[in-house]
């Protein structure tokens, strides 16, 4: 069985591109706004360490399935663990920061 497709051969028109005015740039972020940013984004990532770190402590113990990471320095849970307790260090303190007003001061009381 063969199958033709006939196309239509009529004038082809070329439609006419309107450019829109260019609008206002917005304002640039300021430092308050980038450091809320990062630390809207070091949550998960920091929930996802410790589960990591919870899973490979749970293959340990003998509760959990296999671990992804057999050998090496991150086959282990404390790794995962201490990175996860940094970045939700570093969380606190540029939400802390972003809060504040960017400044990192002590209250001096």
């Amino acid at each position: 069985m063969v199958v033709k497709i006939r196309w239509k051969r009529g004038s082809r028109r070329r439609r006419a591109v309107r450019l829109r005015p260019a609008a206002e740039a917005p304002p640039p972020l300021t430092l308050q706004e980038i450091e809320g940013g990062l630390a809207a984004i070091l949550s998960p990532i920091a929930a996802a360490l410790f589960a990591i770190s919870l899973w490979r402590l749970g293959q340990d113990l003998g509760i959990a399935g296999n671990f992804f990471i057999q050998h090496g320095p991150l086959a282990h849970w404390q790794p995962w663990f201490v990175l996860a307790a940094a970045l939700a260090i570093a969380k606190a303190r540029l939400n802390r920061r972003s809060q504040s007003g960017g400044g990192d001061t002590a209250a001096t009381g």
